[in-house]
């Protein structure tokens, strides 16, 4: 559709997606909405003007995908929409199924969505494969044969098929932009889905752990990666006669083995599929981030799908670490290819250790996972002294017993920076190697608000990623929007809350909370099995975090923000507050709020 059509449709978007989506939403039920996704207010039914809107297909529920991808879109200028009910949910074992009977996403409904939405008008796309094709991350660790989409209409599709169907076919639309992302098959599925227990997930990643014969050159192809599987480096003893210990063997059938290898095969001939796809489409209009989701510096079972995945690398594809930032990151992209800018920033490491992996499930250095992003959004490098932005990193200490120096060098260039308005970006991935007194002297002395981004939970690949998504599409929107808005400074007061508590969580309150549960008799990987206990729960998480988010909210509350760059500009925070504390999966390892925010004056 030509931009003359996009441009009435538009204009007349409501009736547009009332007839074009008669259909699909008569199947999908409004969705039953927690108090958070409620207030994000992402339904393409208010949109009015599609300049700035990015339909989303999220991975799934989890926080990572939805409030730090809204907030983010929204401190950078663009909106986003989400389809309606619970189509791009996953439910966990026990868990009340989505509406579609199933704990996954409901693929048709989500291809359908995604036509809708570019018959509507809009252009700018931002789509998980692992949820277009599975149903979401987590389903697809468990999906190990082809697996057909049905439509209402009765039509029946492959996956490759509807893709080229309803993704590819964007490609005729030259105004459209698609920005896909999907991941590799982590070593082991997921704890609590499908009857997936502790014994099986240890006992699979020592499995995937065990090295594979390494393939190079003409050898490296599908059909020989597929045959290396089961078999450890010499290709010959089987992969399970040679785990590290006796432990988990039991918990590997033949069953199990099978299904697991199946899953690994059908991700990565969908993976290759989608490159050979994307060949026939114009330069630059569809792109691809796939994502290395749990890991090892080693040659295990992943080495030789990484290796294939990057012999097809293209012009529009990029193999990434991390997983759970891709989204964001494919924001920033979009950011940075409107504005067409290259930002000249440096990067400097503080605590000495970031030339190692920082734990057994990182594949790379740290300095390889910020070379990969620095190379993603094409930043200059560049010295410190002529950097537009700069990047603080904080590592776990070299020499534990300079930890303090550390903390005191990290703590003092963050407070210059801010002195001599530098705009910082500042990425904490020591993995809580200092304890409490980093965190301490950071709320203390450092006004959050002023920095362009900070990342913090999670690994360092995940960190790393947040860290330079927030900081680069928030940069280019100071440095390159003329049209700025109380709006989009609000979103960033929100996305900067969220990351400095979801951190203070993970901190602080996430292990006193699990050994609360336990003491319980409460799985806290599946609280909703134990209704009986779930306002004790919820009390003790209030309690936790109550001296934490205090503390962020002080931090926030009444400091100056960064507005504005030429002329340098700051707006005044009135309050901020936090409110909806809760589960999106009934399971600790997550945690999401509601972020009150309010700027003086306004």
């Amino acid at each position: 559709m030509g931009m003359g059509k996009k441009l009435a449709a538009g204009a007349a978007v409501l009736a547009v997606l009332a007839a074009a989506g008669a259909l699909l939403w008569r199947y999908l039920p409004p969705k039953q909405a927690s108090p958070v996704t409620a207030s994000l207010q992402t339904g393409a039914e208010t949109v009015e003007e599609w300049k700035n809107v990015i339909a989303y297909v999220p991975l799934d529920d989890r926080t990572d995908n939805m409030e730090d991808v809204v907030y983010l879109a929204e401190a950078s200028g663009y909106r986003v929409v989400m389809p309606e009910g619970d189509v791009y949910c996953t439910k966990l074992d026990g868990q009340s199924p989505n509406q579609n009977g199933t704990p996954y996403g409901d693929r048709e409904a989500l291809f359908t969505w995604v036509r809708e939405m570019d018959e509507a008008g809009c252009d700018l796309f931002v789509l998980s494969l692992d949820q277009l094709f599975s149903g979401g991350l987590v389903n697809s660790r468990s999906v190990s044969e082809a697996w057909p989409l049905t439509f209402p209409d009765g039509t029946r599709l492959t996956e490759e098929e509807a893709f080229r169907e309803y993704i590819l076919s964007l490609s005729r639309d030259p105004d459209n932009r698609v920005y896909l992302f999907d991941s590799v098959v982590r070593l082991s599925p997921t704890v609590g889905y499908r009857g997936f227990d502790v014994e099986e997930y240890y006992g699979l990643r020592e499995y995937g752990m065990v090295a594979r014969p390494e393939l190079t050159g003409e050898a490296l192809t599908m059909e020989n990666i597929f045959a290396a599987y089961p078999y450890a480096a010499d290709g010959v003893t089987p992969a399970e006669d040679a785990l590290g210990s006796d432990k988990f063997r039991s918990a590997i059938t033949p069953e199990i083995l099978e299904e697991y290898l199946g899953v690994r095969r059908r991700k990565l001939t969908l993976l290759d599929g989608v490159i050979t796809a994307m060949e026939s489409a114009p330069g630059g209009q569809i792109q691809l981030l796939i994502g290395i989701d749990d890991s090892s510096n080693t040659t295990n079972i992943q080495y030789n799908e990484l290796s294939y995945l990057q012999k097809r690398l293209g012009p529009d594809t990029a193999l990434m670490a991390g997983l759970d930032s891709l989204a964001r990151l494919l924001v920033g992209r979009i950011a940075q290819e409107r504005y067409d800018y290259s930002v000249r920033a440096s990067v400097r490491y503080i605590g000495g250790t970031e030339e190692r992996p920082s734990s057994e499930f990182d594949r790379y250095t740290l300095s390889e996972v910020v070379d990969l992003h620095m190379d993603l959004f094409r930043a200059r490098r560049t010295a410190e002294e002529d950097a537009e932005l700069q990047i603080l990193i904080m590592t776990a200490p070299d020499v534990p017993e300079k930890a303090a120096d550390y903390c005191e060098e990290l703590v003092s260039r963050l407070e210059e920076n801010l002195k001599h308005r530098v705009p910082t970006v500042l990425i904490e991935a020591s993995n809580d190697a200092y304890g409490d007194a980093l965190e301490q002297a950071l709320l203390a002395r450092v006004p959050f608000g002023e920095l362009v981004a900070f990342a913090g939970k999670y690994d360092q690949a995940n960190v790393t990623g947040a860290a330079f998504a927030m900081g680069f599409s928030r940069y280019l929107y100071l440095r390159c929007c003329g049209e700025k808005s109380d709006g989009c400074d609000l979103a960033q007061v929100r996305q900067m809350a969220n990351s400095m508590l979801l951190t203070e969580y993970i901190l602080h309150a996430r292990t006193p909370l699990n050994q609360f549960i336990q003491k319980l008799g409460v799985n806290y990987n599946n609280i909703l099995a134990a209704p009986g206990d779930r306002r004790r729960i919820q009390g003790k998480l209030e309690e936790l975090l109550a001296g934490d988010t205090e503390r962020v909210c002080a931090n926030l509350s009444g400091a100056d923000m960064l507005t504005d760059l030429d002329p340098w500009g700051e707006k005044t925070v009135d309050t901020v507050s936090v409110s909806d504390l809760y589960f999106p999966w009934n399971r600790t390892f997550e945690l999401s709020f509601t972020v009150h925010a309010a700027l003086k004056g306004t």
